[in-house]
């Protein structure tokens, strides 16, 4: 069921799966190669992910540690209309590219990741989602019912499915790109 815990999970499980087969499938050559100078290579995708996504939890994490149980709990939370369509425009095949704002640039070269660095921090991300995710459930918190600050741009209010919603969207996204930059740099 759409908008539901074990949906929001799902979406979660199947982004590590998508990530662990595509980062195993990746040869080194083509890990930290960028296609050109103005765009990320595969490795620079998931450092962003990693940066955003931490940030995110992080600042969820603060809000539902002092959420109170809702008791009777509906089967889905859905998303207000706005951010709908916003998690909408961040699904792949996109055709707008968007600016990354300066914090949420990735640095990975610098990093120097190797694969298995960067696909573990990526894994547990995604664990750290999920288990939050199974930590408020068992709570009974309602996902619509609380509402937090965007991390970045904190005049902005989403409620906790908001969050989920939109950190998965965005996430596919990004892996969307990788795929992309993985066959432009096969291709050339």
């Amino acid at each position: 069921m759409q908008y539901s815990y074990s949906w929001y999970i799902h979406q979660f499980e199947e982004s590590k799966e998508q990530a662990n087969q595509f980062l195993h499938s990746i040869d080194n050559t083509y890990f930290l190669r960028r296609p050109n100078q103005d765009q990320w290579c595969v490795a620079e995708c998931y450092d962003h992910l990693i940066k955003f996504g931490n940030i995110y939890l992080d600042n969820l994490s603060e809000q539902l540690s002092t959420a109170q149980q809702a008791g009777e709990l509906p089967p889905t939370f859905p998303p207000r209309w706005l951010w709908k369509k916003v998690a909408d425009f961040f699904e792949p095949p996109y055709t707008l590219k968007l600016s990354t704002i300066s914090s949420m640039q990735p640095d990975i070269i610098q990093a120097e990741y190797t694969k298995a660095d960067l696909l573990n921090k990526y894994i547990e991300l995604q664990d750290r989602y999920i288990n939050q995710l199974k930590h408020s459930k068992d709570k009974a918190i309602h996902l619509n019912e609380m509402w937090i600050p965007h991390p970045i741009m904190s005049f902005l209010k989403l409620s906790a499915s908001e969050y989920y919603l939109l950190a998965a969207a965005h996430q596919r996204r990004h892996q969307w790109q990788a795929e992309q930059i993985l066959d432009t740099l096969k291709n050339s």
